[in-house]
């Protein structure tokens, strides 16, 4: 039975590597298989039981041998390098489809990458995207100071693939290790947790939410490894009390570098986790409650176990702690630091979580709706249901902050902002399987049978590297692909004199023909600004400092800490949907009216320089 799990545990890297129009279909598939299996198993289990004896259980029989136990390490290492070498390769087509296609918009893969190169070369967290000034923080913005792990994988990797690349290596990387936790509970007694380790192996590997993190292209997917690192030390609190008494100290200590760094991956982290705790504070205060109710009536009502009472006094020493810094990170994100320096360049989170959206964006959803996506959440990790309460009741408060939230994506826990429930859901998952809760194999299927119909009925998982871009002529795409080539080679150059259309022969990248000096390449970053449009962005050499297009009226502030600062567009390059032509032609007013200097034309694109800024 185990290799039956193993093999369903590569359905979704299986379907990383294969054609779009197959996965439907073979999803579908999957799920009628288990729906049949769950059917099976339960007519089988319950005429074992009408034929066994009144106290003989059922449970587990004939799933894990000596054997299969033997075996299974082995599986789960194969199962965990296919996912690693299909989902790189998933990874790769993805980032290169949707940057043929000239999807990678401005205001997030652009602006964030821009943000951790920015970090790479000593300048901080300045944004020209997120910034009204196009100087101003993103901190104020998103107070995430712990999106810095990424900026070696942006500085390292050149032509903006940075980003992709370290975003997808923290969702593989979390995903192994988050599976080779539960192993390493699981096989401290195969018998009694085999079940439930098998059913966590199969929807982590399949998981709907967790894929839609790691496919982001987004910082949030880093929650996954210091969510991790959090919950892992948080469940050592027990193993204190029975260690030399100077080892709580070291303990709570590497307990708060724990939660600090989980806290600074967004500066609402700390509100998921408070509300995450929030059933077990009200199970400890009713607990102790009910202990001081016996003893002031003096009832023979024992007190309890040693190993209970060490329990209970670990929890309440680690909660005190885990408050105690979620509280004074919470009050300084949210009172304390709006109110050092000037904040007012930037765009304030909290506007952002009050703005309006276009009706195409909306989605009405309900009741129902909110109810099914909820049922979904728990079931994406196992937890029997609703076995375990408590994390049932913290993951529906944290989820509570989705359904009454204004914002689309946010509500339906969409692409990124699955960030504040995925570690809850995966650490909930390891305490269900070390719990005492029991399952039979035909409730096993049952779990997995929901999430493969789940996963068949949403085609955005995988999504499909094969992307249609709204720029359909594709006579246009390979002239401003082209044109791109030549538009780095006079962005990394001075010129001594402007020129005027298309040069007579083509420039050789490794030998540019134009007449120019090239810079200093220490310099470069810190002094070649680019305002760029917005779909143009990803192609701009990252040894420059991109703005966007919409910022030159910010141009003669900025301009001043740059070299020589450059404009590029292509006016008739563009989804009139998101940006009119029109639009694009006003800011090229603005540059004439600048006294730009018009530089170089190609087929579809356009180069111009700001005049030096004193």
């Amino acid at each position: 039975m185990v290799y039956l799990f193993f093999l369903l545990s590569l359905v979704s890297p299986f379907l990383f590597i294969s054609p779009k129009n197959f996965h439907a279909p073979f999803q579908k598939g999957v799920f009628l298989f288990l729906f049949f299996l769950t059917i099976l198993n339960f007519w089988k289990e319950k005429k074992t039981k009408s034929e066994a004896k009144p106290n003989h259980s059922t449970t587990n029989i004939g799933l894990l041998s000596d054997k299969q136990i033997t075996i299974l390490p082995y599986l789960l290492f194969a199962s965990c390098i296919f996912f690693f070498i299909t989902s790189t390769y998933h990874a790769f087509h993805l980032t290169k489809s949707l940057a043929d296609a000239f999807l990678f918009q401005d205001a997030d893969y652009i602006g964030i990458s821009d943000i951790l190169l920015s970090i790479s070369r000593g300048e901080g967290f300045t944004s020209g995207y997120y910034s009204e000034s196009g100087e101003g923080s993103y901190l104020s913005h998103h107070f995430a100071p712990g999106m810095v792990v990424l900026s070696p994988l942006v500085s390292l990797i050149p032509n903006r693939w940075g980003l992709a690349a370290g975003v997808f290596l923290v969702y593989q990387l979390g995903t192994i290790l988050w599976l080779f936790w539960a192993y390493q509970i699981t096989k401290k007694n195969f018998k009694e947790f085999g079940v439930k380790f098998l059913v966590f192996w199969v929807l982590v590997t399949n998981q709907l939410y967790l894929y839609r993190l790691g496919s982001s292209f987004h910082f949030e997917v880093l929650v996954l490894i210091f969510g991790l690192f959090f919950f892992y030390i948080w469940e050592q609190r027990e193993k204190i009390q029975k260690v030399p008494l100077c080892s709580p100290w070291i303990y709570h200590s590497v307990l708060a570098l724990a939660i600090v760094l989980y806290l600074s991956q967004k500066e609402d982290i700390g509100i998921y986790l408070f509300l995450f705790f929030l059933p077990t504070v009200f199970g400890i205060s009713y607990n102790l409650w009910k202990k001081k109710k016996y003893e002031n009536r003096d009832l023979q009502q024992p007190s309890g176990s040693a190993r209970d009472n060490s329990q209970e006094k670990a929890n309440i020493q680690s909660l005190t702690l885990v408050f105690s810094i979620v509280f004074v990170w919470l009050g300084f994100v949210f009172f304390l630091y709006p109110t050092l320096g000037d904040h007012s360049e930037s765009i304030i989170w909290t506007k952002v979580l009050t703005q309006e959206y276009h009706s195409a964006f909306k989605q009405v959803t309900g009741a129902k709706k909110s109810l099914q996506i909820f049922l979904e959440l728990i079931i994406s990790v196992g937890l029997g249901i609703f076995q375990m309460i408590p994390e049932v009741i913290g993951i529906g408060l944290i989820y509570a902050t989705h359904v009454f939230s204004s914002r689309p994506w946010h509500h339906e826990v969409y692409t990124y902002y699955s960030y504040s429930l995925v570690p809850f859901l995966l650490y909930s998952g390891i305490l269900w399987i070390r719990s005492e809760k029991k399952i039979n194999l035909s409730f096993a299927f049952l779990i997995l049978t929901c999430l493969f119909w789940k996963n068949s009925l949403d085609q955005n998982v995988p999504l499909d590297h094969k992307i249609e871009s709204p720029w359909k002529n594709p006579t246009i795409q390979m002239e401003i692909q082209s044109d791109l080539k030549e538009v780095n080679l006079i962005l990394l150059s001075t010129h001594k004199g402007p020129i005027f259309g298309e040069p007579k022969e083509k420039p050789n990248p490794k030998n540019p023909t134009y007449p120019n000096e090239p810079l200093d390449h220490k310099e470069k970053a810190n002094r070649i600004f680019v305002f760029a449009q917005y779909n143009l962005s990803f192609y701009i050499t990252d040894k420059t400092t991109t703005y966007p297009l919409e910022q030159i009226k910010n141009s003669s502030s900025i301009c001043k800490k740059a070299n020589v600062c450059y404009v590029v567009i292509a006016p008739e390059f563009t989804d009139e949907f998101l940006w009119p032509k029109s639009r694009i032609l006003e800011y090229k007013n603005e540059l004439e009216t600048q006294k730009g200097v018009f530089v170089w034309k190609g087929k579809k694109i356009e180069v111009w320089k700001l005049p030096p800024m004193n």
